[in-house]
């Protein structure tokens, strides 16, 4: 269908082929204008794709060990042999047909959490320098010191020890890298096509690509309980214009400022109004910090219950100036706050009922996470 979709952006015009009448049926409803839209992000999407194939050549270029430092690898692993998988325990996540947990060869060696890899993620799995790529997969589980993930090859660390002329007694020592080419894009490409399939979604393809005007309700028809206007008498005028045209809006509303003009705080008080209002809302943005510094601002005043979703095990190195320790500012934009661990469900009592893990999980009308793209 992408293919088609090209053709069609391209104003192809087919007559002769044996699926004309089928590619006219699905093409037809594509304006001059939407092919365009596609044709230049379409465009974008390649471009970026051509800066991940950098990543792409660090696996031959860089070693396992400076690509860790940088997050997108886990060096000096090893076989764990006593592991077992165990489906039901994994459930709703990828299953391959090779399943296999890695190990840190040494075990005071840092955490497995503090790089830029998590479960999910396309990954490759290499000997180095002998069997660089040989496996391919992702990330099915992740821990501190150890990784699970699901595989398209069997590892057979006899044939390993063959071809890499390792001693018999002697651990094969693996890599694992993030397989940045794969992740991400596909999903954003997939996206974009799906906006022009026939009977997708209308009112998307309307608001995005034909730019129709975003509708909104009179803020009369909105009734603020106490809570809500006491967050709402906190902003300024033009903040109380921004935050009235978020509760009014039918379709979406985008909120612009400069740095420093307030938007963290017009956010906070967006979501105590949302709140207190019975809705729900989903908190997300590229960066932990980004997230956790709105969280900070509702901690306190905050009269309804939080999820934080992210693994704690990703904590910032604070000294006593309060600034972050860990040699790479950049580091700290990429995990939780401790001061918003009390959101998380490892801060909570472990649930041993449905109904405990549907009360922390379900009931929470605000959740907030990092997202860097979603299935439409």
């Amino acid at each position: 269908m992408l293919t088609g979709l090209a053709k069609a952006v391209e104003e192809v015009v087919d007559t002769t082929s044996p699926i004309a009448d089928t590619y006219a049926l699905k093409t037809s409803h594509i304006t001059p204008e939407q092919g365009a839209f596609f044709k230049k992000w379409e465009a974008l999407i390649s471009l970026e794709e051509q800066d991940l194939v950098r990543f792409k050549k660090e696996l031959w270029t860089m070693g396992a060990q400076e690509r860790e430092r940088h997050g997108r690898c886990f060096s000096n692993m090893v076989l764990d042999r006593a592991y077992h998988w165990r489906p039901e325990a994994h459930a709703g996540t990828r299953i391959h047909g090779y399943t296999y947990r890695f190990i840190k060869e040494s075990a005071t060696q840092t955490s497995l959490l503090n790089g830029h890899m998590s479960s999910g993620d396309a990954i490759t799995v290499s000997v180095e320098p002998d069997l660089l790529a040989f496996a391919k997969g992702f990330i099915v589980d992740l821990t501190p010191q150890e990784v699970v993930v699901g595989v398209d090859h069997e590892i057979d660390l006899d044939a390993i020890r063959t071809r890499t002329r390792a001693g018999l007694f002697e651990d094969v020592i693996f890599r694992i890298d993030k397989d940045e080419l794969f992740s991400g894009l596909g999903r954003i490409r997939d996206n974009l096509a799906q906006l022009y399939y026939p009977g997708g979604d209308v009112k998307r393809l309307e608001l995005i690509v034909d730019l129709k005007r975003p509708e909104f309700d009179e803020m009369e028809e909105i009734t603020l309980d106490r809570t809500a206007r006491a967050a709402m008498e906190k902003l300024n005028t033009n903040q109380q214009v921004a935050a009235s045209k978020v509760l009014t809006a039918r379709d979406y509303a985008l909120i612009l400022g400069m740095p420093g003009t307030g938007k963290t705080t017009v956010i906070a008080a967006i979501i105590q109004m949302l709140a207190s209002l019975g809705k729900t809302v989903l908190l997300a943005s590229y960066t932990h910090s980004a997230v956790d510094n709105i969280l900070l601002k509702l901690k306190h005043v905050a009269d309804f219950s939080i999820l934080r979703v992210g693994n704690l095990d990703k904590v910032r190195t604070y000294g006593s100036d309060g600034a972050c320790t860990l040699g790479l500012p950049a580091r700290c934009l990429l995990q939780i706050h401790p001061d918003v661990h009390e959101f998380t469900l490892a801060n909570r009592r472990v649930a041993t009922t449905l109904e405990q893990l549907e009360q922390q999980v379900m009931v929470p009308p605000v959740v907030a996470t990092t997202c860097l793209s979603i299935d439409q």
